[in-house]
This record gives structure tokens, sequence and C-alpha cells, in this order.
């Protein structure tokens, strides 16, 4: 049987109604793109770094050796690795102490994994200070636990935006060839423009913000070690690519990278290779665009899992040598349904992989909405093209799904008693 099987509808009633709708109404778009000041240093930053990231989807499994043992390689192996670890993002210091427990348990040292003591309550004593400086200069690896991405960015820039001593030490690790890695909120700094809250609904519906007190997608500034474009985390799980989509659209950016829980895209040099339980989104929105109604066209999806690479400077994808082309006309699936919860778990992955890249059909489309909206909502439509192509694993699961149309358009829900 194939992994997912014959999906069932999670959303079922009877005399539901879609009506397509103009626009969305109430939609709030920011003019002026975040992260505006010191770009052009941040970009020159990341560009010279000589160093390595492991970016994480968040809900990091002990058990996943393939992601504690790289980031233990990139830290120059068991003996000579020395991590230091931030529990900047948590309310408390347990995942910090977890994490420390999980990088001695794969063999490293107990002496060589510290807790770097820069909290939520204590940062503005400690990232200026020179004591907190020199722990940093004295590791080759930082790891930036989970939590609220916003107390990290809020902890290591200065109140006028400039970095903190404690920031610029570890830029001066990275750029010295060290590893930075993170999960969940560690992930979502990686990048210069962070996406910091709301679901991908509610930033369709609302558009972005800059101001964290009102409506809509809250873009900031992120820490900016991947130069590559925005880092979204939790992706699969949380449905996050409508999200991923506005930010990309609002902030003129061209290229968006969603990595799945319990999996991690490592990047060495140009090149990301995934690694873990599950893969990464990649969205082209070089050539997207949203009309006056919230229409959005032109994005271009793919989706890479273990031992997938991507060049992000190139742009070229390199596939595990394991997995096979689907041929047309060979796939297992025939046809399919309406998915009544596109922005669901796992829905969108399934759509490619299922719906759409083993599957004799030209398109997926699903609809997510909100009664609460008064039933407004979008309907996803993910469609094959002349440069779509899917991919077998050895296990002959799709697995791989590469240049996929995608476009959104508004919708209202009504909902009628059945007569």
């Amino acid at each position: 049987m194939k992994r997912f099987g014959k999906k069932v509808q999670s959303f079922l009633l009877a005399g539901v109604m879609l009506v397509a709708s103009l626009g969305f109404g109430g939609s709030v778009w920011a003019e002026e793109p975040a992260a505006a000041q010191d770009e052009a240093a941040q970009d020159a930053l990341a560009a010279k770094a000589k160093g390595s990231l492991v970016i994480i989807g968040g809900a990091q499994q002990r058990d996943n050796a393939a992601i504690h043992e790289k980031m233990i390689e990139l830290a120059g192996g068991k003996d000579k690795a020395m991590i230091g670890i931030f529990p900047t993002a948590s309310g408390s210091m347990s995942s910090s102490e977890e994490m420390k427990e999980d990088f001695e348990y794969y063999g490293v040292p107990a002496d060589h994994v510290k807790i770097i003591d820069i909290t939520k309550d204590n940062y503005q004593d400690k990232v200026n200070n020179d004591d907190i400086v020199a722990q940093i200069a004295e590791t080759n690896a930082l790891f930036f636990v989970g939590g609220d991405q916003a107390r990290i960015t809020k902890a290591f820039y200065n109140p006028d935006g400039s970095n903190t001593k404690a920031l610029d030490a570890v830029w001066d690790v990275y750029n010295k060839g060290g590893m930075i890695a993170g999960t969940s909120a560690g992930a979502a700094i990686m990048s210069k423009t962070m996406i910091a809250n709301t679901d991908s609904l509610g930033a369709l519906l609302n558009g972005v913000t800059y101001d964290d007190t009102k409506p809509g997608l809250w873009v900031t500034k992120g820490l900016g070690f991947f130069n590559g474009g925005i880092v979204d985390q939790h992706f699969s799980k949380r449905g996050r690519l409508g999200r991923l989509v506005v930010a990309l659209v609002a902030e003129k950016q061209k290229y968006g990278f969603g990595i799945d829980e319990n999996s991690a895209m490592v990047v060495t040099g140009n090149t990301i290779e995934v690694i873990g339980a599950s893969g990464l989104f990649i969205v082209d929105a070089s050539k997207a665009s949203v009309s006056k109604s919230g229409v959005y066209k032109g994005i271009d999806v793919s989706y890479i899992e273990k031992g997938d690479k991507y060049n992000y400077v190139t742009k070229r994808y390199t596939l595990a040598k394991e997995k096979v082309a689907i041929e047309p006309g060979k796939e297992y699936y025939e046809g399919n349904t309406l998915n009544t919860s596109v922005f669901g778990l796992d829905a969108a992955k399934v759509m490619l992989l299922d719906d759409l890249m083993d599957n004799t059909a030209k398109e997926a489309a699903g609809v997510a909405f909100g009664l609460e909206n008064d039933g407004a909502g979008v309907k996803v439509v993910f469609s094959k093209n002349r440069k779509t192509q899917g991919y077998y694993d050895e296990t002959e699961y799709a697995s791989s799904a590469l240049h996929v149309d995608m476009t959104i358009t508004p919708i209202e829900v009504t909902i009628k008693e059945k007569k």
C-alpha cells in the first residue's frame, strides 16, 4: 500500500457551497519592506561567511541520528567540537539542558558543551558583556533552541537595531568556519527577513504587518546568517505554505524555504542538503504576482527530501542517486478529490506527491476557510507544467516534486442546511 493511501477528507459538510470572490476585503499590505536598515551590511556578512548552517524545522527528536551527527561533524567531530547553546527563545532552561544531553549522548564530552546564559530575562545585562563574548569566542558551533523567535532578535540587536557584542561574536564564529544551528524559533531567525506569527489563512486574509499588535503576518528582521531567502519552520505539520508566499510577495523576495519538523536544511557554501525525517519546500516567487482582487499567480513550488540537494545560487537540484523519475502513464493514482483543509496537517505535501506527482491528474486543488471570517477563504491549485517532474525513492514512494505551479484565489464559503 502506498504511504499516504487514499486520502480521507478532514471536513465534510452537506450543502457546503464554494463561491469565488473578487477579493478578500480588509487586506492590509504594508508599504515598506521589513529589515530595510543595514541590509547591505547583513548581506555582505552572510556572503563572506565560511561556516555552515543546520536549520531544523522544530520537533527535533533525540533518535534522529542524521541531524545530531551532522552538527557534530560540522563542528569538527566529537573531540574537537566546542558547542555553545543559547536558551534565549525559551521560557525556561529545560530545552537547552536537553540539547546539551543530546550532544553528550552522541559522544561530545560534557565539558565541550556549554549553555551560554542569555535569556529573555537577563539579556540586557549579558549581550554586551565581555565575559559572554569570551564564552562565544571559545566555541566552534552554536545552537539556538526553540521558543519565541522575537526573543532572540530582541536580545541580540541593540535597541537602535545595531549588533550587540554577542551577535558580532556569533558572526565571528560563523566567519571563521564554525557551525550555526537552530530549531523552530532558532530556525526562523536564520534569514534576514523573519516570519514571526500567524497561520497561512490569517496571512492571506489580512496581509503583512510590521506591528505585532495589529492583525496580519508579522514580518520583522532576523539575524541573517542564511542569505538565500526567507526561512520558515514546522512547515508541513502546520500548513505554512500560504504564509510563506504572502511574506515573499510582500517583501519582494524571490525565494522561500520551508523546512519540516525533525528535518534539517544543511547549508554549506551555496548548497542545501536535506536530512532527517521529512523534507523541504522551496518556493520560487521570482515571477509571482498578486492582483488587486488578491489572486496570487506565478508561484513555483518544489519539495525535496533526505539526500536531495539544491544550489540556491545556480537554482539547480541534485536528487539522491537512488531516486527514479515518475514516468507519465505509470502513476499509481488515477484522479483526486478536493482537499477541504489545504493548510492542514501535511496537506500540501500529500497533494504534491500523491494527488499530483504520482497521479494521472494534471492538477490538485484544495480550500481553506474560516466561518468566523464570514466564510472568507482561499482556493489553492497545484498544477503540472512542462518543467514539472516527480520522483520515487528507493521504496517506490513519491518523495520529490520539482517545479509545480501554484495559484491562490480568494473564495467565500456559505453553509446551508440540506433540504
